[in-house]
């Protein structure tokens, strides 16, 4: 029995209220009725197999176009204004971390914070060490000795 075709699908440990669907590209040499075997990874005593009756049906040739964007009023006007009560609510440390649902959120949050408080400690330190001197060299040059 040789294997004509195979995909792997990695599920999350999370249980979702939708189901997903995987759309995979078949080999032209399959045209009949299949014998399919799943297992999970790791474990191919626990494979579960059926035969899968294959249909072949040409798509249709007609070219489809994505639906074009209109200019309307929605359903809640004025949703994405932003105002003085929307700035002052954002103002509150316990929203800032409020929406993160997963750990790479969580990481990707955290390094963003350290990016910007680094890149706010390095220009502190290129002002104050390099442009503050440099403008008191330039002012003391320019004025005149006095005896």
């Amino acid at each position: 029995l040789s294997t004509e075709w195979s995909f792997s699908v990695e599920m999350g440990s999370k249980v979702r209220s939708s189901f997903m669907t995987i759309i995979g590209g078949l080999s032209s040499t399959i045209n009949s009725d299949r014998f399919v075997c799943l297992h999970p990874v790791g474990n191919t005593y626990g494979e579960i197999c059926n035969w899968l009756r294959y249909e072949s049906k040409s798509l249709k040739a007609d070219n489809h176009q994505a639906h074009r964007w209109y200019v309307g009023i929605g359903e809640c006007p004025g949703c994405n204004e932003r105002g003085v009560d929307n700035f002052l609510q954002k103002l509150d440390p316990r929203e800032w971390m409020n929406g993160l649902n997963s750990t790479t959120e969580i990481v990707t949050c955290i390094l963003e914070i350290t990016l910007v408080i680094t890149a706010i400690l390095i220009t502190i330190l290129i002002i104050t060490k390099c442009l503050i001197p440099l403008i008191k060299f330039f002012i003391c040059f320019t004025k005149p000795y006095k005896k």
